[in-house]
């Protein structure tokens, strides 16, 4: 297995990606900012895609390197779970938050409010799970979750961060060179789909008799999708959420104000009838606090609501 890449090269792209910094990825694995940019660039080189491009301060992930990025998390998650019990983290500390999430949120809301929970908390380390099942919390350990359904789990105690709804979302200059004015404009517009996602729904809010869409890139994941956006290769129908850092950056746009309510809510969960860590009870303050300081890119109370059917 000489082609492989080395773990090392792994966790500095993996933290990169989650990081969006070279810089504070190198902080975190304790590695200088060339080694981290080192490895990236042997990385590309080997693959023969470029992962990251500069957006600004940031190092925002390409189309290829989100898609590296969700497989390398999964693989470093598995090894993690296979050797965390037998040979426990350097970085390991005595408090420590095991956090659950579905991949959407983990990778665009949440990671960036966790490294700001970090930051405010040195003493308290955050471990990471990602996942789309609804995992055994009490046999897993894990202390808080960050689940996207209607809710009810049997087993977890649940409270509702926010209301979720969707809007189509591009780049200012994808809109700007299709003149994309009205909804009706889209008929000259790329449609990126998502399975859970479909448009028929946002079609009927925006007075369009269209059927759903049946051509145009496919994707089974929510951030990739609007990573093909960011590039430019068309119009996504974003959850407001996934896409809020974007749209407040400037480098999403909402052509249109026509908005559909989703039909499930982001929720805080955690399990029942367990000793608390009552640093996890910290850490879902916090994320309330912040879910309630949050200004939504689009208020619900503008929202459309459309029959689920």
């Amino acid at each position: 297995m000489a082609h492989l890449p080395s773990l090392q090269t792994l966790r500095a792209f993996q933290a990169a990606g989650r990081l969006q910094s070279y810089s504070k990825a190198a902080h975190e694995l304790g590695l200088t900012h060339s080694a981290v940019s080192h490895r990236i660039r042997e990385l590309e080189q080997q693959l023969g895609v470029t992962l990251f491009r500069r957006v600004g301060n940031t190092m925002t992930l390409t189309t290829e390197g989100s898609q590296l990025f969700g497989k390398i998390t999964q693989g470093l998650s598995l090894l993690e779970d296979a050797f965390g019990a037998a040979s426990p983290s350097v970085h390991a500390t005595a408090r420590t938050i095991v956090v659950s999430s579905v991949p959407s949120m983990a990778s665009t809301w949440l990671y960036r409010r966790l490294a700001e929970f970090r930051e405010a908390h040195p003493g308290i380390d955050v471990e990471l799970r990602v996942s789309e099942r609804l995992s055994d919390y009490k046999r897993e350990k894990i202390d808080v979750g960050i689940r996207l359904g209607a809710g009810g789990w049997e087993g977890l105690n649940a409270i509702r961060l926010f209301d979720e709804a969707l809007s189509p979302v591009c780049t200012p200059a994808y809109r700007d060179t299709l003149q994309l004015r009205t909804p009706a404009d889209l008929q000259r517009a790329t449609l990126l789909r998502n399975v859970w996602t479909p448009w028929v729904r946002w079609f009927r809010a925006a007075g369009l008799n269209w059927p759903e869409p049946s051509s145009g890139p496919m994707f089974d994941d929510s951030p990739l999708m609007l990573r093909a956006a960011l590039d430019g290769q068309g119009v996504a129908l974003g959850r407001h959420w996934l896409a809020v850092d974007e749209l407040r950056a400037g480098r999403l746009v909402m052509p249109f104000k026509v908005t559909v309510r989703d039909d499930f809510q982001y929720w805080v969960v955690w399990p029942t009838g367990r000793t608390a860590n009552p640093d996890a009870a910290l850490l879902r303050a916090w994320l309330q606090a912040q879910a309630a300081a949050e200004t939504h890119p689009c208020p619900l109370d503008e929202a459309s609501s459309t029959d689920p059917g």
